[in-house]
């Protein structure tokens, strides 16, 4: 629940670079930062209609109390080209923006005035991983954004396990709003080639700042604790177990509860998976009466994390409450 007032997201939208443009694809960039509480959605239009093939939404990532994500619309140069104004919506609770670009179908202008003008304010980096939904269609796209800097001349460039890779990256151009400079780039991979890494990192390098941006590879296994109720909650008629997952990655951690084997799902509440320095946690409470923690003897929490699955029993005789 949010305690404090609703800020709308800030919404940049970025069209494909003149590099891009020169291969065979075209990928746009639609960037919402700083808002809250979390809950942002994103759905895309070419010329008005809704598309959702080729979109990649990265989950929401919070700082400092306020939350960012980025989306990503891939299209084939041809498609690039045969639409005229690609649409952005973002809906915020009761708030709903729609960012468009009339784009055509050519490269920008690469003689852009370089306006290098005031202190050197070095970028904001965000480095997002792919999401579990992604990943279950065979793919993973990792974002790093780049955010409020100036002037501008960042460079990007990514690295898998130290080693640098181009494949697969794609780079916006530098967009500029209020005097600040943002850009953000794309690493897609192979759901095997993702899983093959351990260390991805983000390098950017701004004049005279350069900074790394890391994210560890994919499995590290959910280290799980399992909570008996408390005798103060006992005493009031009900019983609460929690079930908390911590320092695993990536995203995807699934939970279920048996009773004496057999699985329920009445009473059960597990949070969002929150992300902190690269890692996630989340938690699951199961809520039972106190008549029905007394008729149960075997408490399980079930934890799946893509190919691995751990079992958390507690028994209630045990239990010294």
């Amino acid at each position: 629940a949010s305690t404090g007032p609703t800020v709308s997201p800030t919404v940049s939208l970025l069209p494909p670079s003149s590099e891009q443009l020169s291969g065979v694809s075209a990928s746009l960039a639609c960037l919402l930062t700083d808002y809250s509480p979390q809950g942002a959605l994103v759905s895309w239009e070419v010329d008005g209609l809704e598309v959702s093939q080729g979109v990649v939404t990265s989950p929401e990532e919070e700082k400092e109390g306020l939350y960012r994500r980025s989306s990503i619309l891939t299209l084939s140069k041809a498609g690039w080209e045969q639409g005229e104004l690609y649409t952005c919506r973002v809906s915020h609770f009761q708030h709903t923006q729609n960012f468009s670009k009339l784009v055509e179908a050519k490269p920008s202008d690469p003689d852009h005035a370089n306006q290098a003008s005031g202190p050197t304010v070095s970028p904001t980096v965000s480095l997002l991983p792919p999401s579990s939904e992604q990943l279950s269609g065979g793919s993973a796209s990792l974002a790093c954004l780049l955010t409020d800097y100036s002037p501008q001349g960042a460079l990007v460039s990514w690295e898998v396990d130290g080693l640098e890779v181009s494949q697969g990256v794609v780079t916006s151009p530098e967009e500029e709003k209020e005097g600040l400079y943002r850009r953000s780039s794309i690493l897609t991979l192979s759901k095997a080639g993702w899983e093959q890494g351990e260390l991805y990192t983000c390098r950017v390098s701004h004049f005279q700042h350069t900074q790394a941006s890391p994210l560890p590879g994919p499995t590290v296994s959910p280290t799980v604790s399992l909570l008996p109720p408390s005798s103060e909650q006992l005493s009031g008629g009900s019983a609460s177990l929690a079930c908390l997952l911590t320092d695993y990655s990536p995203q995807g951690a699934l939970v279920s509860w048996e009773v004496d084997g057999l699985e329920v799902s009445q009473g059960v509440v597990t949070s969002p998976e929150e992300e902190k320095e690269g890692l996630y946690r989340r938690s699951s409470i199961l809520t039972l009466s106190k008549a029905g923690w007394e008729q149960g003897e075997l408490y399980t929490c079930r934890v799946s994390h893509f190919q691995h699955t751990q079992a958390s029993p507690l028994r209630r005789s045990q239990c010294l409450v």
